[in-house]
């Protein structure tokens, strides 16, 4: 398994996409470099060190620099893949082990081959990436290396649905993201459901799946959690500044509300979560 360190300063090297009109072997050679490829269409099959991976449509694989890597048969004719070289870091190759000890936190331990159908934030990041490194931005290393490290997060998350989440929901996330990013306006099931062509039962079934509570639930749950950090980080603010600022109808729906969730009046949470205490939101 491939030990990948999280948030590190990165240097691509390469990157591109690739069709092959009648079918090509992988190159055999060691890289310096990782080797990063996302199957956007197709099969192939790659060997690293005698394993033989076998790569199709939305699978990502991670082929180690310093290891050899080869292929023996020709993917698909069409096959279409993306792919970009990122140097390793000093702590990825050893060079860091006398200096100091890396904690294990900071590395992302990574498997070489991914399934990534349900994660449509890893294609979305690698092909902004290669984008990007074709782009005169004068921001280009910077870009790069960040989106590097947001993808790194993204297969972080990958590995953690592979354990006990549920693979995440396209619709469910940009639901979600919605009512983050519009705080101010308490949305019905019937509205957000119309808005992505969907019925209002669909809507709540697929919230179920994916977060394990009703649209209506996360909503409440997310704008009393805004409504706890904004009392808290702004001690000047009203609740009735609140109330508007997240969608409730008057100071006293919030105040409702925000006691049966937080098992407190919003004075007593405001008092017991001010700024510089260490005391941890709920």
């Amino acid at each position: 398994m491939l030990l990948l360190e999280k948030m590190a300063h990165r240097r691509i090297t390469s990157a591109n996409y690739i069709t092959s009109v009648n079918g090509m072997v992988h190159p055999d050679r060691i890289l310096a470099e990782h080797d990063f490829l996302y199957m956007l269409d197709g099969e192939w099959e790659i060997i690293e060190d005698g394993h033989i991976y076998e790569m199709h449509r939305d699978d990502l694989l991670i082929l180690s620099a310093g290891r050899h890597h080869r292929g023996e048969k020709l993917c698909n004719p069409g096959n279409r893949h993306m792919y970009f070289h990122v140097l390793p870091t000093a702590a990825e190759t050893g060079e860091k082990n006398d200096m100091e000890e890396m904690e294990s936190s900071k590395f992302l331990p990574c498997h070489t081959l991914l399934h990534c159908r349900h994660h449509p934030h890893i294609r979305m990041y690698f092909e902004e990436l290669i984008s990007v490194f074709w782009s005169d931005s004068p921001e280009k290393l910077c870009r790069l290396s960040l989106l590097f490290n947001l993808l790194l997060c993204e297969i972080a998350e990958l590995h953690t649905v592979s354990g006990d989440r549920q693979p995440s929901d396209p619709l469910v996330e940009e639901v979600c993201r919605q009512i983050q990013s519009n705080p101010q306006t308490f949305y019905t099931a019937g509205e957000m459901a119309e808005a992505h062509f969907i019925c209002a039962r669909t809507l709540n079934n697929r919230f179920r799946k994916a977060c394990q509570k009703t649209f209506y639930a996360y909503q409440m749950e997310t704008r009393l959690e805004m409504a706890g950090h904004f009392l808290t980080h702004q001690p000047e603010a009203t609740l009735h500044e609140a109330a508007v600022n997240f969608g409730f109808y008057d100071e006293f729906h919030l105040s409702r509300a925000f006691k049966k969730h937080f098992k407190v009046s919003p004075s007593q949470f405001r008092k017991s979560h001010a700024v510089g205490r260490t005391s941890p939101l709920p």
